[in-house]
């Protein structure tokens, strides 16, 4: 092939996809269809710009034109929309402009309702009905306060789901359903007079483990079972208490150690089950309050 031959190809070629180029955006525009110019009038057009797409019916249909400012801060914003005319027959005085986006974050468009056929069809320059877009920002602040709240609540039934994950060994061994039954033997306050015998023992030595309520050294509370098998009292109570972690977690599994200690002895020991009680201190501010099993006799 000839060297004029290539010069006249290569012409030819730009010349097809430059007419190609301007047919794609010529359709795209509507400048080789008949259309009609429409108004509405907004309060804040966020997210439209000339060349927006016009959808009727969710079809696209058209585009803006332009946007107009308003002449006052009392006034609203003029757009300026060119429709095809097939949609002559569906956009009517009733119909109602509204700005749409494709999803939460996509592109901005308005939306034209099908209007009644009791109405009478929109003129050029007709200013239709307009609807208030969602304030974006407003929409993303509430979505992100939601979003907050829900994690706070997943935050507490996992805290409820751990607390009952750590206590459910205890509860499956006993057959208990609810942490109701570990208050069953609890007394609401210590008596006021000094006891006349004071076990005391350190929950780690007491416990396989400090977040559970599973004894692992129970030998070590048979000279308080001795005890309270062979001498006559009128109360005891197992008082238990810590000094780490949450404080609403904690009352409930020093409850369950406490009822803990009192279910073995009662089963171990030949003693007066209705005068052993129970006390949770839960989480104690004093230190050396803290992290105790005590067996307090009166």
């Amino acid at each position: 092939m000839s060297r004029n031959s290539w010069l006249g190809a290569f012409i030819v070629g730009t010349l097809a996809i430059l007419a190609g180029g301007v047919f794609l955006i010529g359709d795209r525009e509507f400048l080789f269809s008949s259309t009609f110019p429409l108004q509405a009038a907004f309060d804040n057009v966020g997210g439209l710009g000339v060349g927006t797409d016009v959808r009727v019916g969710g079809i696209r249909a058209g585009t803006v034109r332009r946007l107009v400012l308003p002449a006052g801060p009392d006034d609203k914003v003029l757009v300026v929309m060119k429709l095809h005319t097939s949609t002559r027959n569906l956009v009517r005085a009733d119909s109602v402009a509204s700005i749409k986006t494709a999803g939460l974050l996509g592109d901005a468009y308005i939306d034209i309702s099908f209007g009644s056929v009791q109405a009478p069809q929109s003129k050029d320059g007709d200013t239709i009905r307009s609807t208030q877009p969602v304030d974006m920002s407003e929409l993303t602040r509430s979505v992100a306060n939601q979003t907050k709240a829900t994690l706070v609540a997943i935050k507490d039934d996992m805290d409820a789901l751990k607390q009952n994950f750590l206590l459910r060994g205890f509860f499956d061994k006993r057959g208990y359903e609810d942490a109701g039954e570990l208050t069953r033997h609890g007394i609401a306050r210590l008596p006021a007079g000094k006891s006349i015998k004071e076990f005391s023992y350190d929950v780690r030595d007491l416990f396989d483990q400090p977040d559970n309520a599973k004894l692992g050294h129970e030998r070590l509370l048979k000279d308080a079972g001795n005890f309270l098998e062979k001498n006559k009292f009128s109360l005891a109570v197992v008082v238990v208490s810590e000094v780490l972690g949450d404080s609403a977690r904690q009352r409930v599994l020093t409850q369950a150690k406490a009822l803990v200690v009192r279910d073995y002895l009662v089963g171990n020991f030949r003693l007066d089950d209705t005068r052993l009680r129970t006390k949770g201190l839960g989480k104690t501010l004093a230190p050396d309050d803290g992290g105790k099993v005590r067996i307090l006799v009166y």
